[in-house]
């Protein structure tokens, strides 16, 4: 009799820890880091190319390095002040210093997009500049970036 209780025991405890494999294996583990949304904004840059003027539309977004490894890129999906997504895109980090490296923060952009010149030529000036007006209203109402990960 006293073998079979412990038996019965041994079975239990058995099934108690497959359980628990179980529902941990169910759990997902996120990075603290990863998926989660940072303030980031919209700015509109005027620049010269081909001496032509421009005008860009570019996504920053200021990283905290926080991993071990040095940061050239963010995924993130860019949102407005009410978290409704506005588009998504792959942010430089290695633009102006390089990576973002360990322990240290840095700045990461896009260029989302331009309007050149060009545009003035086919449109008139009214309408080249109603253009860039809507583009700016659409983009200067991104507040966060949600980050889906990272390129190293």
């Amino acid at each position: 009799m006293k073998k079979s209780k412990e038996r019965a025991y041994v079975f239990r405890l058995l099934l108690n820890l497959l359980s628990g494999v179980i529902l941990l294996s169910s759990i997902t583990v996120r990075p603290a880091i990863a998926e989660s949304d940072w303030r980031c904004n919209v700015d509109l840059i005027f620049d010269t190319q081909n001496n032509e003027t421009v005008a860009n539309f570019v996504l920053t977004l200021q990283v905290k390095n926080i991993l071990g490894r040095d940061i050239s890129g963010v995924s993130v999906i860019y949102k407005d002040i009410n978290m409704a997504v506005v588009g998504n895109t792959h942010l430089d980090c290695s633009v102006s210093i390089g990576p973002v490296k360990p322990g240290s923060y840095g700045e990461c952009t896009r260029v989302l997009q331009s309007v050149d010149e060009d545009y003035t030529k086919t449109l008139s000036k009214e309408e080249w500049r109603d253009i860039v007006d809507y583009q700016l209203a659409k983009l200067r109402s991104v507040n966060y970036c949600h980050v889906l990960g990272f390129s190293y």
